[in-house]
């Protein structure tokens, strides 16, 4: 009814106000009870709340100015692995809102990865993509085992981008993004694979 809509809409507003920009994660009523109590808790949901806060609004990791643009100052775009041993920003030098940081298991150039460069190069100003592979990576197969759970996984998938050779896979992906139809006029790309023990970056191509 009338009320309730009201209610509902209020509700939404409040919650838009409190978070702005941020991410909100929206948790069922019941669910959300149920996980409150602590014994029931696995540590990484408590770690999550810890984070989050319990009401499940993001709040900024760090003070400071944003920078006032979505495009990179610098033009450039770095492609590298999900992998949590990676800081992306400092490891490869930059400051926030110098790039675009695109983070994708085994730093693949999935169909999905050259949807946000065409955006990123069409739209937003990016010039150069740096493909950034790195050591004791998830996906990397060097027996052929990977490939075999991961079908077991999903049936379905047939390219999870799994490898048996890291800097052959950043090579694979430089040469795709080089005859990628759609690259813009001065279009960059180097390949770099990082030790995730000490940072180190050793450029391969």
């Amino acid at each position: 009814d009338a009320a309730l809509r009201n209610a509902v809409g209020a509700a939404i507003a409040t919650t838009a106000e409190l978070a702005g920009c941020s991410m909100v994660f929206a948790f069922g009523t019941a669910a959300w009870a149920r996980l409150a109590a602590e014994d029931e808790q696995p540590d990484g949901l408590r770690d999550f709340q810890e984070i989050h806060g319990v009401q499940g609004l993001h709040a900024p990791a760090t003070g400071g100015d944003r920078p006032p643009s979505p495009r990179p100052t610098r033009q450039v775009a770095v492609v590298t692995c999900m992998d949590a041993r990676i800081a992306a920003l400092k490891d490869f030098g930059l400051d926030f809102g110098d790039a675009h940081i695109i983070r994708v298991a085994g730093a693949r150039i999935s169909d999905d990865v050259v949807r946000s460069l065409h955006l990123s190069t069409a739209v937003l100003g990016v010039r150069g993509v740096l493909v950034v592979g790195h050591t004791s990576c998830g996906l990397h197969d060097a027996d052929g085992s990977l490939a075999d759970a991961l079908f077991a996984l999903d049936p379905v998938r047939r390219d999870w981008g799994h490898f048996d050779d890291a800097e052959a896979a950043v090579r694979e992906d430089v040469e795709r993004l080089l005859a990628w139809p759609a690259r813009p006029e001065g279009f960059a790309v180097a390949g770099a694979i990082i030790d995730v023990e000490d940072g180190s970056v050793r450029q391969v191509v």
